[in-house]
């Protein structure tokens, strides 16, 4: 269950992300952008996944409660009576009438409503929300509709366009649309980590399994705006060579997006320590933590990073592999370029966490 859960919230992102990203390219006119062609099968099953992914968290808080009240009862009262059994069934209806509006070629301002209509429950139904009903309904489903614009217009673009004409009109207006949408996802990001973590505990957190989660995310991020600086700036400079083709390099960033989005997922599987003191001696720290620094972590309250060779050598290693993105840019080898990427989130994670003691 552990292991199936992050996998569904995973899904949901990307689903998500792929229905957003379709319907918002169908309000920029045809001269501005590639020409997109998503299959419509896949849009209908990426509706009705949704409505089969999102019970994830219904079935692991069905779970845990079924030992105590019996199945029947854990999953009346967790449909009914819990925000994110609620949160499902609005979902579910709402994804019903997408999926019949996609069958029928419906008009895309319904497909928008209903999307939207589904992203508040999506933030209905978040941790934050639980803590400050508006703030956090607002705050995570803000963050979550920016991040599936994006994303979800970077997959339609890079997976499912079927020619080579218009990038250099469609990069002209994404550029921009994608730095507000980065700064909004920044600092609702921030706003919400306040919910979870309080800055001064944000290293402390690092031992547990929510910060490490936590940690990657943020690492994550790093070789995104590296993408995303090739894809907005250089490539509009390499446009000018008829012979380019900026297709491959939009879909490396949008796989290391879906570490970002996996990362994500594994956070919402996971206890929020609200105060990691307290989670640490209640719960304990990340095994694997205690494994890798080669101690066994009973407080925090000493906690802070520090220096050291091997550290700052994966740090420097880490900068070096960041280098080598920009560096497949000018030796046109994006494949290269994406393991680059995934090589800086290994190495800084790992020279971090061996500056923690």
């Amino acid at each position: 269950m552990g292991f199936v859960i992050p996998i569904t919230e995973f899904g949901n992102y990307l689903l998500y992300s792929i229905l957003v990203g379709h319907v918002a390219l169908q309000f920029v006119p045809d001269k501005n952008k590639p020409k997109v062609t998503i299959p419509k099968p896949l849009l209908l099953l990426s509706a009705l996944g949704i409505i089969i992914l999102t019970l994830g968290p219904i079935v692991q808080t069905v779970s845990y409660f079924q030992g105590g009240v019996g199945f029947f009862l854990a999953v009346q009262s967790v449909i009914l009576d819990f925000q994110v059994g609620r949160a499902w069934i609005y979902i579910s209806l709402l994804a019903t009438c997408l999926y019949l509006t996609f069958l029928l070629n419906g008009s895309r301002y319904i497909q928008a409503i209903l999307l939207l209509l589904m992203i508040l429950a999506v933030g209905y139904s978040s941790h934050v929300a639980s803590l400050s009903f508006k703030a956090g309904l607002w705050s995570h489903s803000t963050h979550f509709l920016i991040v599936t614009l994006w994303t979800g217009i970077l997959i339609n673009v890079a997976w499912f366009s079927k020619e080579d004409l218009n990038w250099s009109k469609f990069l002209r207006w994404f550029t921009p649309f994608a730095v507000i949408c980065l700064i909004i996802i920044i600092l609702s990001g921030i706003y919400l980590m306040f919910f979870i973590v309080e800055p001064k505990d944000y290293v402390k957190a690092w031992v547990l399994p929510y910060g490490q989660m936590l940690l990657l995310k943020h690492i994550s991020i790093i070789p995104v705006m590296a993408f995303a600086f090739i894809n907005g700036v250089l490539t509009k400079k390499a446009l000018k060579n008829l012979s380019f083709n900026p297709g491959p390099w939009i879909k490396g960033e949008s796989v290391i997006l879906l570490f970002v989005f996996y990362f994500t997922a594994v956070m919402g599987t996971l206890s929020p320590p609200h105060d990691v003191e307290f989670t640490v001696k209640s719960e304990g720290a990340s095994k694997w933590v205690e494994w890798l620094l080669g101690k066994d972590i009973l407080t925090t309250l000493q906690t802070h990073l520090a220096t050291s060779f091997q550290s700052v050598l994966l740090i420097i290693l880490s900068l070096l592999f960041l280098f080598l993105i920009l560096f497949s840019f000018n030796q046109k080898r994006p494949l290269p370029a994406v393991f680059f990427g995934i090589g800086f989130i290994a190495v800084l994670y790992f020279g971090l966490m061996l500056s923690l003691v």
